[in-house]
């Protein structure tokens, strides 16, 4: 985990800082969403005060020293992403592919994942969220590849698709779809706009083409020391976005038992607009 260059460091049981902290002031403040931790155990419930939405509002602006290490997973995932496509064959299966990704990400001294991979050929990938199984590349098939690490504390989050053979006229046009959705969001995205004002750009892009219904999760999430954790790009969301906050932009379009595309790309909120921070590989990848 990242410590700020200015942290204290304290030569103390936790308990005897608890003490302190209570006698000087008669409350506590604790995260409460992180549920039967040893001080809300041993603190009345009356001297806690929940401030988990000041937590989260500091965690969602990260410093520079955070976004490095964001930007070091993302080149890290992305060089894992590279060995996938050079080992995509005929018959190759889904479990292989999310092993060869494994062993070039653990050469960069990655220890765990931003979370477990998912690699799906069709149909799966028709299901957002799908483990990689046995399942063998067809002739003409769509790879979907989600996947992210953990480095120095701070996590990754990448989706890219892989077309293996001719699409049929019905996926190219999804991955139209999809492609202008992303980079329609992305380049609405300046400090002041509201994360719900973001999503509707994906939808409304979605929505020309008939495909909006298609788009069943939000738009995106921050990354940071979780894979998951404010702010939440979805429709309605009041949230400012602000410089230095990272999150994800991931539009997709699923069709249940057919197949599935998403594209997802991890962005930096700037003074000055947007920076793409995994912009080095194409969302679309054709073999």
């Amino acid at each position: 985990t990242l410590k700020p260059s200015d942290a204290r460091i304290v030569e103390k049981d936790y308990r005897e800082i608890l003490k302190e902290i209570i006698d000087k002031s008669g409350k506590i403040g604790i995260d409460k969403p992180l549920q039967d931790t040893p001080i809300q155990q041993e603190t009345r419930s009356d001297r806690v005060v929940d401030i988990s939405g000041d937590v989260w509002k500091h965690r969602m602006i990260k410093d520079e020293e955070e976004i490095e290490a964001i930007r070091e997973a993302v080149d890290i995932t992305i060089k894992g992403i590279r060995t996938i496509q050079d080992n995509i064959s005929e018959g190759v299966t889904e479990a292989e592919l999310a092993g060869f990704f494994e062993e070039r990400v653990r050469r960069e001294g990655v220890k765990k994942y931003a979370f477990d991979p998912i690699i799906a050929f069709k149909p799966g990938n028709s299901y957002p969220h799908i483990l990689p199984g046995s399942k063998k590349l067809g002739r003409r098939d769509l790879v979907l590849i989600d996947v992210g690490v953990k480095y120095r504390g701070r996590c990754s989050d990448l989706t890219r698709m892989i077309t293996w053979g001719r699409p049929t006229p019905d996926e190219r046009r999804s991955l139209e779809a999809v492609e202008e959705a992303l980079w329609e969001s992305i380049d609405s995205i300046y400090p002041g706009i509201k994360a719900g004002d973001v999503a509707e750009k994906a939808v409304k892009k979605l929505e020309k083409y008939g495909l909006h219904e298609r788009f069943i999760h939000g738009l995106g999430h921050g990354i940071g020391i979780a894979v998951h954790e404010p702010p939440y790009l979805r429709l309605g969301s009041p949230t400012l976005l602000e410089p230095g906050m990272v999150f994800t932009i991931e539009p997709g379009v699923y069709f249940n038992g057919r197949y599935g595309v998403r594209m997802e790309e991890d962005v930096l909120v700037t003074k000055n607009g947007v920076r793409v921070l995994s912009r080095r590989l194409k969302p679309l990848l054709m073999l």
